[in-house]
């Protein structure tokens, strides 16, 4: 709103006017902040998630398109993974510290009480099922065999992004609640 004063052609805001605008934005803010920052974990989480999701798939879909095996290799210890052609190119290096600098994410099955398989037994120690943490895919699309690598935050939010032998790739979330994958 604006103040004119008469004899005078000045227009501005008052004081009031001012002092109860920003005690508004303050309340917003002081409301906003806490809010995103619970938020911004999962948001991470869900990012890296979903990229290893579609390096597994460009993985087999590579392995069709050029006739020849691709797979992804899982570094646990270095909190990552590598896309790798068939001459051992690593063509695609991920880490988790690109989603959070705080190394927040990392392999793992957080609040997790088993694993994805059927059968739901024992979380691998290390965060990765597959044998020798990689997975390759054949000229086929299939996969050179079943497992899982379990990503978690700091909240104790985890997922279990996998494949199956058919090349299937799957992605599943833990619920707390009702202590199962979906």
């Amino acid at each position: 709103m604006t103040c004119v004063i008469p004899g005078n052609n000045i227009r501005g805001f008052t004081i009031m006017e001012l002092i109860s605008t920003f005690s508004m934005l303050g309340i917003l803010c002081a409301i906003a902040i806490p809010a995103f920052s619970s938020w911004l974990p999962e948001y991470r989480l869900k990012s890296a998630v979903r990229d290893l999701y579609s390096n597994l798939q460009l993985a087999r879909v590579k392995s069709i398109k050029y006739n020849r095996d691709y797979r992804i290799i899982f570094d646990v210890a270095g909190k990552g993974y590598s896309l790798v052609s068939p001459d051992g190119t690593v063509e695609r290096e991920i880490s988790f510290v690109n989603y959070d600098k705080n190394g927040g994410i990392g392999y793992g099955g957080g609040k997790a009480t088993k694993n994805a398989t059927v059968d739901g037994g024992t979380l691998p120690v290390d965060g990765v099922s597959y044998q020798y943490n990689k997975i390759s895919f054949d000229p086929r699309g299939l996969g050179s065999g079943m497992g899982y690598a379990y990503l978690k935050n700091k909240r104790g939010t985890s997922y279990a992004i996998g494949s199956w032998i058919t090349g299937i790739i799957v992605l599943k979330k833990w619920n707390e609640a009702k202590g199962r994958w979906e």
